[in-house]
């Protein structure tokens, strides 16, 4: 869940970056169809960046285990695992009750779809497949079909809207669609990516406009059609169709005079930003032993340190979860006893078994009036998958029957694996 969680704040910061380089530096320009390739460039980026992961591995000197305070190894929260759990099943359960029900609208738009070509008449011109209508919807296209109603527009205005929707065909604006669509499933909790949809639906529009407006010679013409078409209401959500909202602002675009090249240099302004993200969250250091040096560590790159720290205020339920955990992560019989308590409800004594399979038993006991030091189960894992037990008291590797002294135990190197 956590590495699920790292994905989607990794990809919203990439979705953020290029949305806001659109939105503050592109948006005004002209460069409809390099806005097409950046935006899109955005989606892909934002999707597989992630997971990319550039190594870099440092060599340190390598030190016994006995050296090491456990309590810096890894920051154990073993006793909050059954809590992680059920919000994990809440986050599963939410998001595919809206990945459904969004799953379930694009399907129904899909067979609005088929429903409005479904045994019309097709005519077919060079790439382009014309179906005449009947019904009072917005002229659209998808893919090489463009759909329209002749009865309900003048000649002139059927040469404007049959121009624009030839761009979206021929230059399969389609695709764009059901790609930003398709992140809009995925994705449907991230208010960004519905912005980055309009914004990328919006742009095809203008790419669309202008091209149809330099093959019409009524360039005002082609402005009070756009005015005409707003009246239609109906428009299916998977297809390049005439009408789009912000009409206003498409006349603008239309009418602006045509950017200065110079200004292609706001493309690259995501660059740096880029190369950041790269150093700051997709590069992974890696710790190596330097070679030569032996001093009784295994030399085994050491893949995971799971922690199950005790502490004088765990309480009984508390250990139960620990036991419960070692026996579900790693298979490991975790028996704890000869627990006593002083007047503030504190751990005065306690006596821990641990046994992987077949192994033979390791333990520990610590007796006294005064409540307890620090101590735990450390279980480590190397990149072979193999695993050893160590048990911690008072900061070091401790294996051993109690002694008569208090809070003190024999300290044993253990090298147990299984």
């Amino acid at each position: 869940m956590e590495a699920l969680l790292i994905f989607i704040a990794k990809s919203s910061g990439l979705l953020l970056l290029f949305y806001s380089a659109y939105y503050f530096l592109l948006r005004e320009e002209t460069f409809f169809n390099s806005n097409r390739f950046f935006l899109l460039a955005g989606l892909i980026t934002s999707i597989v960046l992630p997971f990319f992961v550039f190594t870099k591995v440092v060599l340190i000197d390598s030190a016994p285990i006995s050296d090491l305070n456990y309590t810096q190894i890894l920051p154990e929260n073993a006793i909050n695992n059954s809590l992680q759990i059920n919000w994990s099943l809440i986050f599963i359960a939410v998001y595919s009750i809206g990945l459904i029900g969004f799953v379930a609208k694009f399907a129904i738009d899909f067979y609005s779809l088929n429903s409005i070509l479904k045994g019309k008449k097709i005519q077919q011109q060079a790439d382009f497949k014309f179906v005449d209508i009947k019904e009072n919807i917005a002229p659209f296209s998808y893919f090489d079909y463009i759909v329209y109603n002749s009865s309900l527009y003048s000649e002139s205005e059927l040469e404007s809207i049959l121009e624009h929707e030839k761009v979206h065909s021929d230059q399969n604006h389609t695709f764009d669609v059901l790609v930003s669509r398709a992140f809009c499933i995925l994705f449907w909790f991230n208010p960004l990516i519905w912005f980055y949809k309009k914004a990328i639906v919006q742009n095809l529009e203008f790419i669309a406009d202008a091209a149809a407006a330099q093959k019409i010679s009524d360039k005002k013409a082609y402005q009070y059609t756009l005015l005409k078409i707003t009246t239609h209401e109906n428009c299916l959500a998977i297809t390049n169709h005439f009408y789009q909202s912000l009409i206003k602002k498409r006349i603008v675009m239309l009418n602006k005079n045509q950017s200065k090249k110079s200004n292609t240099w706001k493309y690259y302004t995501v660059i740096p930003a880029l190369v950041a993200f790269v150093l700051l969250f997709q590069v992974e250091v890696i710790a190596k032993e330097k070679e030569g040096i032996n001093v009784g560590v295994s030399k085994k790159e050491i893949k995971s340190v799971d922690v199950y720290k005790i502490r004088k205020t765990t309480t009984d339920s508390e250990l139960k979860v620990i036991a419960e955990n070692l026996k579900r992560n790693h298979n490991v019989d975790c028996k704890i006893s000869d627990l006593k308590r002083n007047s503030k409800n504190e751990l005065t004594a306690i006596k821990v078994d641990v046994k992987s399979g077949t192994e033979q038993t390791q333990n520990f006991q610590i007796k006294g009036t005064d409540g307890i030091k620090d101590c735990g189960i450390i279980v480590t894992t190397d990149d072979n998958g193999a695993k050893k037990i160590s048990l911690m008291a008072e900061n070091k590797v401790a294996q051993s029957d109690a002694t008569n002294k208090e809070h003190k135990v024999e300290i044993i190197k253990v090298t147990n694996k299984y």
